[in-house]
């Protein structure tokens, strides 16, 4: 008689299913998160460039000018202030950091224009 492979309890299946289905509204949840990133991060370096007096912006702001629910940008910014994309003022006021020009470029597959070779 060729052996069998045993057999999984119930219980196990919808337990490993939950988790990949858990792993799967991460994965969406986090490409969302970085969509919604990069859409901050390009609000901010356009109000950078063409406005050289008050280019910050509350997230107030951000969060209408976006059309995200109240409180909808708030954990993204954090994070990118603590990746230090982003800086806010006492008055939680946004702009974009050298650092968070980066990432957008990199977000958006622009490539850096090389450094010049330094003259020997």
């Amino acid at each position: 008689m060729p052996p069998t492979l045993p057999e999984t309890s119930s219980a196990a299946q919808p337990a490993g299913a939950d988790a990949a289905s858990d792993l799967a509204q991460v994965r969406v949840e986090m490409l969302a998160d970085e969509t919604l990133i990069l859409r901050i991060l390009a609000t901010l370096y356009l109000s950078k460039k063409r406005n050289l007096i008050g280019y910050a912006i509350s997230i107030i702001d951000l969060e209408k000018k976006l059309d995200l629910p109240r409180e909808g940008a708030t954990f993204v910014c954090d994070y990118m202030k603590y990746r230090r994309l982003v800086l806010a003022d006492d008055k939680s006021r946004f702009t974009i950091t050298v650092e968070g020009i980066d990432y957008l470029r990199r977000g958006l597959q622009i490539e850096e224009a090389p450094l010049l070779a330094p003259l020997t």
